[in-house]
């Protein structure tokens, strides 16, 4: 069964400013979710990232992502 997680990507932009941004994926798990965002960083060619947070949605936040089964979004 997949599960919305919440996670928070960090890198730096061309102008070396740390930019934060947040990914709603849904995966069965949090290691899972790690992997499959990674794998979709790295096919765009981002490189220089670091994952700052993976947590599970919370009840409210699952319900607004309504996300399908191995989808990743942009959050903000």
């Amino acid at each position: 069964m997949q599960v919305p997680f919440v996670t928070t990507v960090c890198f730096a932009d061309r102008d070396g400013m740390t930019v934060h941004l947040q990914y709603g994926v849904a995966a069965p798990t949090e290691r899972e979710a790690r992997s499959e965002l990674e794998r979709r960083l790295i096919n765009q060619e981002i490189y220089n990232y670091s994952i700052s947070e993976i947590r599970r949605a919370t009840s409210s936040e699952a319900e607004s992502l309504n996300l399908p089964e191995g989808s990743i979004i942009l959050l903000n």
